[in-house]
């Protein structure tokens, strides 16, 4: 069976394309708060087209989304353009259950990927997506989901940085050449990478400790769109999974497939 996937992040709309656990392809889009359905059936068009996808390949559609004003346009497009109705993630249909933690202000991308990695590294487990935001996401040795945390995304700092000050210039985010920054740049950059890899660094041993477990109790997950740039800095061990949250969506939408 394959799987349209579709990741509605603040910024960027992740496509893939999934047949059993294994990706087609995957491409992504802007996120446009403007969106109709006529462009963004276009944007999907000239998205099959470059990866060599028809519309007959695709059996069906799930959508994950953070920013949930967009979903009516991409659901009448997806269901336009392949005839497929996608299904929306819901919380309800994730089997993680939570301690202390109000379910409403839960991240459905949090939510996915902890479903991912819970599914391939079992419990207790860590994950860390670093997107916009940098979220973590703790999963206890009991299975239940208690607490994590977030914080300012790499690029995002750095627009900050830009915008707040009135000498510090606009960058893209990148790969350090070395620990110390030699110019503004590179300090800027180093500050923000690097500085992110030891905060996940310090982060995952205070929190296995927390829980009362050795450091390589505690799975630590990566992924994201800035996760590449901080893996060589990382010191503990860390499971990189680019696909973690389409991952997840593959899962979701055969367990509710297959239970109806």
């Amino acid at each position: 069976m394959k799987i349209l996937l579709i990741d509605v992040g603040n910024t960027n709309i992740v496509i893939g394309l999934f047949e059993d656990s294994k990706k087609l392809f995957q491409d992504r889009a802007d996120t446009r708060r403007k969106w109709d359905q006529m462009s963004f059936m276009n944007e999907l068009k000239t998205i099959f087209h470059d990866n060599h996808i028809t519309n007959s390949d695709i059996d069906g559609a799930i959508i994950s989304s953070v920013v949930p004003d967009i979903n009516p346009i991409l659901v009448s497009a997806i269901r336009r353009l392949t005839g497929k109705v996608p299904m929306i993630a819901n919380k309800k249909d994730i089997d993680i259950p939570v301690k202390n933690y109000d379910m409403s202000l839960l991240g459905m991308d949090r939510l996915v990927d902890m479903l991912a990695a819970v599914h391939k590294y079992g419990y207790p487990v860590m994950v860390y997506d670093l997107g916009t935001c940098t979220t973590m996401s703790t999963v206890d040795k009991d299975g239940y989901f208690i607490g994590g945390m977030i914080s300012a995304g790499i690029q995002l700092s750095l627009d900050a940085e830009a915008e707040k000050t009135a000498q510090l210039p606009e960058l893209k985010a990148d790969a350090p050449e070395k620990l110390l920054g030699d110019d503004t740049v590179s300090c800027m950059i180093n500050g923000e990478v690097i500085g992110t890899a030891a905060m996940i660094d310090g982060i995952h041993d205070r929190v296995a400790e927390e829980l009362h477990l050795h450091n390589d109790e505690l799975p630590l997950v990566l992924t994201g769109g800035h996760s590449k740039l901080i893996l060589p800095w990382l010191k503990n061990k860390v499971h990189f999974e680019e696909d973690l949250l389409l991952n997840g969506l593959e899962i979701l939408y055969l367990k509710s497939h297959n239970k109806a």
